[in-house]
């Protein structure tokens, strides 16, 4: 097999977690994992481990254009899917053997946030969509921001909290939307 990044370098099989094998480029350091090779790792794991948070002094980059990747066992185009929770690299996918390419990083930046486990369900729709809406909100939160500034924005969201939370939420909002209320 070869390596779906650098294109010429032969993949060597080596251990990457106990009774999980991947064909690892000694190059670029990426990872190819069969599904069948996951999925018996997987199914040997005593439970699903709790996601972790992102640590705030994380820094993950990813490069901003790639050509096609190949599948180094059957020769598709592998299919990019985003990974979402905070992580900014997505993942290789071939659509007919359903192997995984990983590239250097990304296996322990999954298995530091307890993600390792549920690589399958990262290419589901649901998946999908919950990183799409993730993504919205973030875009969202930096147009509000940017148009009332930090400081006025974690105001206005804790405020909007308050009212949503309080028990007369109704007419405090029938008050401030009045444009005189102290008049009849």
């Amino acid at each position: 097999m070869k390596c779906p990044v650098c294109k010429y370098e032969s993949l060597e099989t080596n251990e990457i977690e106990p009774d999980l094998f991947a064909d690892d480029c000694t190059k670029c350091n990426g990872k190819w994992i069969s599904s069948d090779n996951y999925e018996n790792w997987l199914e040997k794991q005593t439970a699903i481990l709790p996601e972790i948070p992102l640590r705030a002094d994380s820094d993950m980059t990813i490069p901003e254009f790639e050509l096609a990747r190949i599948c180094p066992n059957d020769k598709r185009i592998l299919i990019k899917y985003k990974v979402g929770r905070d992580l900014p690299f997505t993942i290789d996918r071939c659509g007919n053997c359903a192997g995984v390419w990983l590239d250097d990083t990304e296996w322990s930046s999954l298995k530091e946030r307890n993600l390792h486990d549920e690589m399958n369900k990262m290419f589901t729709d649901h998946w999908q969509e919950e990183v799409k809406r993730e993504e919205t909100r973030k875009a969202l939160d930096g147009i509000y921001q940017e148009k009332f500034g930090a400081d006025d924005y974690m105001k206005i969201k804790d405020f909007k909290s308050w009212v949503e939370n309080h028990e007369k939420s109704g007419e405090i909002m029938a008050y401030l939307k009045d444009k005189n209320p102290l008049q009849f």
